[in-house]
């Protein structure tokens, strides 16, 4: 009943969920389309959630108008430039998540915004596609947890200039 609750709960903030398999980052078999079959419809998250407590939850990225910046300990090539932009977004005061191995940061984004992929090694950029959300369980057993509880924020114009294509 738990992950049904949170999941309602992120349906009801107008974000777009998805049931993921539990303890993994796959789709449930039963969305035939994937991330693309995410709905806000209250009724079809209980439906999803209902008989399995055990899901992962899924975020709709570009459906749910955000674009999210995954930093990635494991991946860098620079730790200052990497810290240097893991700075401009903690002091945005934006909604983030802590993951297995580093952080998501949650922007406003409008859907027909073009992003470019990766901002530079460790540091992707999301915005098709989804991401795993709280209080999900990573396949290795670590628990993705809210750290900054607050709505997301506009992108910051310094980052939406390195971070788009238009």
């Amino acid at each position: 009943m738990g992950e049904r609750m949170n999941a309602l709960a992120y349906a009801e903030k107008g974000w777009w969920v998805l049931p993921l398999k539990p303890q993994s980052k796959e789709p449930c078999r039963f969305l035939r389309h994937g991330y693309l079959d995410a709905s806000n419809d209250k009724s079809m998250v209980k439906k999803w959630f209902k008989d399995d407590p055990e899901l992962n939850i899924g975020l709709a990225i570009v459906q749910s108008n955000l674009v999210v910046l995954d930093f990635d300990i494991r991946n860098i090539s620079s730790r200052i430039l990497w810290e240097q932009y893991r700075r401009i977004c903690v002091t945005s005061n934006t909604h983030t998540v802590k993951t297995d191995n580093g952080y998501h940061f949650y922007y406003l984004a409008d859907q027909t915004k073009q992003f470019k992929g990766k901002l530079i090694p460790g540091i992707d950029i999301k915005h098709k596609g989804y991401v795993v959300l709280p209080p999900s369980i990573h396949p290795n057993g670590t628990v993705y947890q809210v750290i900054n509880d607050v709505d997301p924020v506009e992108l910051p114009a310094e980052l939406e200039k390195v971070m788009s294509w238009n």
